[in-house]
This record gives C-alpha cells, sequence and structure tokens, in this order.
C-alpha cells in the first residue's frame, strides 16, 4: 500500500463512454469527500487516474499518450490506469513504464486501498453530465453479454447487473431537488436492464416535477418496434433514441452477430416517426467491416438516406483482441475503409440537413444550456441543437419556447 497521507491533488483523464464518465465522476466525489483535492489533468498532480477505453485501436492510443503525457507533468506522482483496456490487454499496460498501478473494471474502487487513502463515511454521489450544467446521468446498468463479431466490450465488461429502481428513483429524485431538469439514463447496454427498461421509465415518469428523461442508447439487438412502442406513452421521455445500426447491410449485420434485420430496424423508425415525425434518431454505423461490398456500403448510405439520421457516427473497423471479427480472412484496407468512411459521413451530413430542415416552421420545447457568441443554445427533445435570441437573462437551465426560422451550424436557429 502507497501511503499518500501529505499529498491530497489528483488529476482523472476519462476516454470513452458515459459510463466511463459516470464512474469517473463517483469516484472524484469520493476523493473530495477523503478531503483531496480534484485538479484539471493538465495540472500538477500528486496521483493521475486515467480511465480508459478500448473499443477501437484509437481508443488505446489515445490512453497510452495520455497516461505518457500525465505522468511527464509531475514524474513523481502515482499513475492508475483503470478500466476496459488493462481489462483486456493488462501486458501492454503492464509494458509501460509510466504506470504505478492497474485496476480492471470491476476493481475500480479498490484505487483508494492501493493509495492508501481512507474513504469518507456516507458519501452520496450525484451523477453528471460533463458536457453540461443542465443534464444529469444516471447509470442503471452495466455490463453486454451480446458478442457483437467486431466488439471487445463483453470481453471487458461482461458482468452483467442493473441497479434497482428504487435506487434509480431515490438518485432521481436528489437530482431534481438539485435542479437539474434532464435526466440521462445510461448503462453499458441499457436495453438489456433485468425486466426490461419500461418499468424504470414508468417510475420516473410518476416523479413531480418539471423534468424530462433520455436514454443514453437503446441496442436493436435487444429492442424491437413493440419494446420501442411501449415506452413511447411517457411524457417525460425524450423524442430522440440512441440505435446503433452499424451496416445498413443484412448480410453485413449477420456478420457482425448481432440479431435484426434491415427491415426490423427500419420498423422501429417507423413506430418513432408515427409517434412523431420530427422523433430523433442518432446512430453508429461502421465502414469497411470485414467482407464488406461497394452494394454492402450502397445499401447503408442509402439506409441513412431513408432514416434521415439527426447524427450518424460513422468510424472505420477496428480488429480487436478476441473478437471473432478480427479472425476473419476478408480484411479491408485502411485505405478503402477511409474513404468509404468519408461516404458514410458526406451521406449522414446531408440526412441532418434534410433532417432538421423539416422542423422549420415548428415550435420546440429547449433545455437551455449556455450562451454562444450573443446566441442561447439548448437541446430539443429530439435531441437538436438549437439556438435562438431572447430578451430574457438568466434562462440558464430553464424550459424554453423557440420557433424554429433556419438551419444553422450543426442544429437550427429559432426565435423565442
Amino acid at each position: 500500500m502507497y501511503n499518500l497521507d501529505m499529498e491530497k491533488k489528483v488529476a482523472f483523464f476519462t476516454l470513452g463512454c458515459r459510463v466511463n464518465q459516470y464512474e469517473s465522476h463517483k469516484l472524484a466525489e469520493e476523493f473530495k469527500a477523503a478531503e483531496w483535492l480534484v485538479v484539471s489533468e493538465n495540472e500538477a498532480a500528486d496521483v493521475y487516474i486515467v480511465n480508459t477505453c478500448t473499443v477501437t485501436r484509437l481508443a488505446d492510443r489515445k490512453s497510452r499518450q495520455y497516461i505518457r503525457r500525465m505522468k511527464r507533468q509531475n514524474p513523481a506522482s502515482k499513475l492508475v490506469v483503470m478500466g476496459c483496456y488493462p481489462e483486456t490487454n493488462p501486458e501492454e499496460i503492464k509494458a509501460l513504464k509510466e504506470v504505478d498501478f492497474m485496476l480492471g473494471t470491476n476493481d475500480k474502487d479498490k484505487v483508494f486501498d492501493l493509495l492508501g487513502v481512507r474513504r469518507a463515511a456516507g458519501c452520496k454521489v450525484l451523477g453528471f453530465d460533463p458536457e453540461s450544467r443542465t443534464r444529469a446521468l444516471i447509470q442503471i446498468q452495466t455490463g453486454c453479454n451480446r458478442f457483437c463479431s467486431y466488439c471487445v466490450i463483453p470481453y471487458a465488461r461482461n458482468n452483467i447487473s442493473s441497479k434497482p429502481i428504487p435506487e434509480i428513483v431515490d438518485e432521481a429524485k436528489d437530482l431534481i431537488a438539485a435542479g437539474y431538469k434532464e435526466i440521462v439514463l445510461t448503462g453499458i447496454n441499457t436495453a438489456l436492464y433485468d425486466g426490461g427498461v419500461e418499468p424504470v421509465i414508468k417510475a420516473l415518469n410518476e416523479l413531480p416535477g418539471d423534468f424530462r428523461v433520455r436514454f443514453g442508447s437503446l441496442e436493436p439487438t435487444v429492442v424491437d418496434a413493440d419494446y420501442v412502442k411501449s415506452l413511447l406513452k411517457y411524457d417525460k421521455l425524450c423524442h430522440h433514441f440512441h440505435l446503433s445500426v452499424q451496416s445498413g447491410s443484412d448480410s453485413i449485420i449477420a456478420a457482425m452477430n448481432r440479431h435484426y434485420t434491415r427491415a426490423d430496424y427500419l420498423e422501429i423508425i417507423r413506430v418513432c416517426r408515427e409517434f412523431d415525425p420530427l422523433f430523433g434518431i442518432t446512430t453508429d454505423i461502421i465502414a469497411g467491416f470485414p467482407g464488406e461490398t461497394e452494394k454492402d456500403l450502397r445499401l447503408s448510405t442509402d439506409l441513412i438516406e431513408k432514416v434521415e439520421f439527426l447524427h450518424v457516427h460513422a468510424f472505420p473497423y477496428s480488429k480487436r483482441l478476441f473478437t471473432k471479427a478480427a479472425e476473419l480472412d476478408n480484411q479491408i484496407t485502411p485505405q478503402v475503409k477511409k474513404e468509404r468512411n468519408k461516404q458514410l459521413i458526406a451521406a449522414g451530413e446531408l440526412a441532418s440537413t434534410s433532417f432538421r430542415r423539416k422542423m422549420i416552421g415548428t415550435t420546440q420545447r429547449v433545455l437551455v444550456e449556455q450562451n454562444i457568441d450573443g446566441l442561447w443554445h439548448g437541446h430539443a427533445s429530439n435531441y437538436t441543437d438549437v439556438y435562438f435570441n431572447s430578451d430574457k437573462n438568466d434562462i440558464i437551465n430553464t424550459f424554453i419556447e423557440v420557433k424554429i426560422t433556419d438551419l444553422y451550424k450543426d442544429g437550427v436557429l429559432g426565435k423565442e
């Protein structure tokens, strides 16, 4: 055990998903309760904690870069690497001379024992979103056992568990009392919540107060159109889902070991858009999965056009340790993957423009988050960025009815 009784500064750097963000925030709050000062990762600290992601090789590389960078800031510091990267590839982490301690995904709480930090009794931690003062995260679930053929996450986080509904409700009550207007439910695969997520939404929907509830993501490998339809009756649920399609080609979807078809996915979209024509859909899609042909790529760009996604996160396929896809012979060259990814991004931008144009003339209820260059900025229920003028002051973290007048930047422009 390394005793740091006289050393009181800790800095975090977190890569990857919202679950990682949530877990880092929880640890940081516990350090504060133990009378440590949490400082920026760019400052000198006695302890640096890098909470890693390993979903792509780029994520691994970024983790290594930040490990080296943070240690350079104070070579005498203790550096802890935790999360998915050391869980799946501990030998690579051990080979880094900058690393003092290493913890897997299920052992993050052990950081206090490793550093000899006495944890404060009864420390209550509220979730938050690092990008907003108006939204707060609640992690309702962890773990995934779907084993998509390209994905290493089930190997990094295969311990599936769900937070009991009473705990979620209590956490939401505290967040609402603290003034948060949007509760974001997150998890490694929230759709795998034990018993389904509808009871969670129902319980939160019954809470008093002017707030809304948003899903971090839902997986079409788990949910179908009927499942989604059952959620839409709750009035506090945001009209936005993140549904990772990954490909528009049935043959590629099957090779990815994802258990739906293109038609199944489009049926979910139909249900959402019949409920609300401006229901926001965001997605992830992979360029250059092994065996992908130009026809498969066209099916993906065609799907993007048909759905009119609000946002498409396109990224090149990355070989991951342990995964079935990494063993396939028909790998796509990096140059082709890069070019196909550009095509997916371009298709996504056109689809987003088409979707956002349909919002012109409508009135959207916007949760105001900040002021940028004289314009107020926030998100509509469907997750569109809305920029608008208002004569009012101090409207951050309030809901404002905004008439949409035009496209603007990556969102829409409006007036109160």
